[in-house]
């Protein structure tokens, strides 16, 4: 339900991101890399401490990682038939410290200011999936639906009404390929993942040695293994006895499928027994895993796109690298975003995209504006709202206008105006600042499209609907943006002259209902609805001559 709540307009139901900051990898990476504490990952310090309480149960009960692995579990993984020696927590030992060195590598990687939480974090990896990839098939699906539906409309023609909007995403096929991936892992063994390679798990297994709620087993026990062959975790050792409490979820299965009824999660009946007090961590590979997680960290510094190159903000990143209002500068950006897509889910009007390695190995899967695709929104700072980690500043909308996140310009070989001298006004008609004028230019009988860089916010409007076809005669690009850590986006504007009056798009046709400035003036203030709508002669972009 958060994860649907994340949209436009803002419910105000409940912090969409809270299960994002549950996420204990995603606060001590965040918190590392960027050398700042947020007070809003306290929650991940309680599951940490629940270790101490009740185990993994959060593993079990709570992750969204671990319900899409059972979901795809159930589904591609065959009943095991193993024997309770092969099935056992002593014959999977050797493969559970993969996930400490996982969490040693992450660590020393973040610790050199680089965040690898978008890779191994679960509940990114699971909000990465489930808004970018089943979210958007389950609006196809739908919509697919009400065009089977067609014949019907003669008996329900309400139908004919219903519109679903659907979402496109980028890198959507690898996102769903990895999760396959990561399910896929059962035929090695169940919930692999958890089990295996997990850092979340790992530092949550460091507090659950002795938990306060424990699996112990009575005297009633015959020994008959089927607790041990049907444990998810390979959390109970070849003597039925014996629990290794780091591993276990509590999920109760074998207190359910016990014959004699000799386990117990509640009634403490019999001492602790737990695994070896030491880990199974040898010193030569934990050394590994942290110089390699010092190695990526000194690679993504020293790559010729690195966006600190030099000591400047940025160095050789591409034009059309627009990040959304509000989005930190590019440094702290790639410090603090996760990359759990939550902002790209909410996004009203669907703009936001996962990018590749246009920012770098760095910046993958982090959200990017494809103005070509669909414009941002002027009444929408959605993107913010829903940020967990603050790499994208929560602004009211006053604010987030006065965010400049790029400026436009005209590719005149393009433009039907300047090369064809054809009339042409799209651009200027949907420009929601006022930022493109029509002037009178030699050679041609009709005014040019000419753009006031002080006005424009880059928002995107004129590049998505200007008419020519492929790339846009006007395009967004990231000259003249603005991007503050702390401080006043309407203060900044001042200083640098920055002039966004709203125009008056009420009526437009050509945009969306999330366009629309009902109740901004060009100040950035409030004002009434304009109760005398204005008759427009002819469509916009359309000149009487």
């Amino acid at each position: 339900m958060l994860l649907v709540w994340a949209a436009y307009p803002e419910t105000g139901r409940a912090p969409v991101d809270a299960f994002l900051r549950i996420d204990p990898i995603i606060a001590l990476t965040t918190l590392i890399a960027s050398r700042e504490f947020q007070t809003g990952f306290i929650w991940a310090a309680i599951v940490l401490i629940s270790g101490l309480i009740i185990g993994r149960a959060f593993c079990g009960y709570i992750c969204p990682m671990g319900s899409t692995i059972d979901l795809f579990q159930s589904l591609i993984y065959p009943k095991s038939k193993l024997s309770a020696t092969r099935s056992g927590y002593e014959a999977n030992r050797g493969r559970r410290s993969l996930k400490y060195y996982v969490l040693a590598l992450v660590v020393c990687a973040a610790i050199g200011g680089v965040s690898l939480a978008f890779l191994v974090a679960p509940i990114s990896l699971a909000t990465r999936f489930w808004g970018l990839v089943i979210y958007p098939v389950i609006l196809w699906i739908a919509d697919l639906g009400l065009d089977l539906a067609t014949p019907l409309h003669q008996y329900f023609p309400d139908l004919a009404y219903i519109q679903i909007s659907r979402k496109v995403f980028a890198t959507n096929m690898f996102i769903a390929g990895f999760i396959v991936f990561i399910s896929a892992l059962a035929i090695k063994g169940p919930r692999f993942w958890c089990s295996y390679l997990c850092p979340a798990g790992a530092m949550i297994a460091l507090f659950s040695k002795k938990p306060l709620v424990y699996r112990s087993v009575n005297s009633s026990c015959t020994e008959c293994g089927k607790c041990v062959r049907n444990c998810p975790m390979a959390a109970i050792r070849e003597n039925p006895h014996l629990t290794a409490h780091r591993e276990c979820l509590l999920c109760l299965r074998c207190k359910d499928l016990c014959p004699e009824n000799a386990i117990s999660f509640y009634s403490h009946n019999e001492a602790l027994k737990t695994e070896p007090a030491t880990l199974d961590l040898t010193r030569r590979a934990m050394l590994l895993s942290a110089v390699s997680g010092l190695g990526v960290a000194s690679l993504v510094g020293t790559g010729w796109n690195e966006p600190r190159l030099l000591g400047q903000e940025r160095a050789v990143t591409p034009a059309d690298l627009i990040r959304p209002p509000g989005a930190m500068p590019e440094p702290e950006f790639l410090k603090l975003c996760v990359r759990c897509g939550l902002c790209m889910k909410a996004c009203a009007t669907n703009t936001l995209q996962p990018i590749w390695f246009k920012a770098g190995v760095e910046g993958l899967f982090s959200p990017s504006l494809v103005p070509r695709l669909a414009a941002c929104a002027v009444n929408c700072a959605v993107c913010g709202s829903v940020c967990p980690t603050g790499a994208i500043r929560k602004l009211p909308i006053d604010e987030k206008i006065q965010a400049k996140i790029g400026t436009a310009w005209i590719d005149r070989q393009n433009c039907l105006v300047w090369n064809r001298d054809k009339k042409c006004l799209v651009c200027g008609e949907v420009c929601p600042y006022h930022a493109i004028s029509f002037q009178p230019a030699e050679g041609r009988k009709n005014g040019v499209p000419v753009v006031h860089a002080n006005r424009c916010c880059g928002c995107g409007w004129c590049e998505n609907k200007c008419p020519v076809e492929g790339a846009g005669a006007i395009r967004v690009s990231v000259v003249g943006e603005v991007r503050l850590a702390a401080g006043s986006y309407i203060e900044k504007a001042k200083e640098y002259g920055l002039e966004f009056k709203i125009a008056d798009k009420k009526f437009d046709k050509l945009a969306p209902d999330t366009f629309e400035s009902s109740g901004i003036d060009e100040g950035g203030g409030t004002q009434e609805k304009n109760s005398s709508p204005k008759q427009e002669q002819l469509p916009a972009g359309i000149l009487d001559e």
